[in-house]
């Protein structure tokens, strides 16, 4: 019997979780329990806690269809994020649907590098390209709400800057102006000067294998290049040229090496590398 006939004969709610525990378990969802709960309680718009308290309830067919449909989706491992619309970031909940990055918890460390500088040497003029969902810039405008910081992100993706609208929207950045544009060209006509450069670019050397569930993400926003670090050497170069004292970029754990080739050729005053949460080289910080 497949998932849409057991759909028919369990009504409540916590029948309908068991048998789509059994199904995410079948598909190699690890959080099957965590991840059942979160799609019925986005459905039925209960927190966990009340899922708990209402096992014995019945679901609505109407609802239970809902329901079944994510769990497929979700059995092709497509994210859980992309299905809620909806994605933890730095203690906050971001917008996310499909045409941006998800947000992951090591561009965190990005966000931090960033303040870190931009409190300790004043600077004011942000600029961000590959702004995605929004999440860096909007988190930066968030955490200094209360200073004269000025930001500016590029995004090539109109389904990405539909994101970071949103997300703007929502967190109320209004000191944060976004642009449908490659890397720095919208400024060719503006020509402001930035203090500081942010990106988290693709990286990815065309071709790799990824998880599955990178498959659903979109693929302009992982593949960089035969190489994979093509976009952050550009990125390197354009701060350079540009004149903007700090380029802040996360990076590929095997990519240090090349960058520091590369910024041989280039004057600058200093060059850091950080390490994520596994103790992986995860970006750069450089000053010019």
């Amino acid at each position: 019997m497949g998932i849409w006939a057991k759909m028919e004969s369990h009504n409540t709610i916590k029948e309908l979780l068991d048998e789509a525990v059994c199904a995410l378990g079948e598909s190699g969802i690890e959080r099957a329990r965590l991840e059942a709960e979160i799609l019925l309680g986005f459905v039925l718009d209960y927190n966990r806690v009340e899922l708990h308290c209402r096992y014995d309830e019945n679901v609505h067919p109407f609802y239970a269809e809902s329901f079944w449909r994510l769990i497929k989706r979700r059995r092709l491992h497509e994210p859980i994020e992309y299905l809620v619309e909806k994605v933890s970031f730095y203690g906050e909940e971001f917008y996310i649907s499909h045409g941006a990055l998800i947000p992951r918890p090591e561009t965190e460390i990005l966000i931090d590098k960033a303040l870190e500088i931009i409190t300790q040497k004043g600077c004011k003029n942000i600029v961000e390209i590959g702004v995605g969902s929004g999440a860096i810039s909007i988190m930066l405008s968030f955490l200094k709400k209360d200073s004269t910081l000025c930001l500016h992100a590029s995004d090539i993706s109109p389904e990405a800057l539909f994101n970071a609208y949103v997300n703007k929207i929502k967190f109320n950045a209004k000191n944060l102006e976004l642009h449908h544009s490659s890397y720095l060209d919208f400024n060719t006509k503006l020509r402001l000067k930035f203090d500081v450069l942010i990106a988290n670019p693709p990286y990815i050397k065309n071709g790799e294998k990824l998880p599955k569930s990178l498959g659903f993400e979109p693929k302009k926003a992982l593949y960089a290049g035969e190489v994979g670090d093509e976009m952050l050497l550009h990125i390197i170069d354009l701060a350079f040229l540009h004149k903007i004292p700090y380029a802040l970029c996360e990076m590929g754990y095997n990519q240090r090496e090349s960058i520091k080739a590369h910024l041989e050729k280039i004057p600058h005053k200093s060059l850091e590398f950080y390490k994520d949460l596994a103790g992986l080289d995860r970006g750069f910080v450089i000053s010019f």
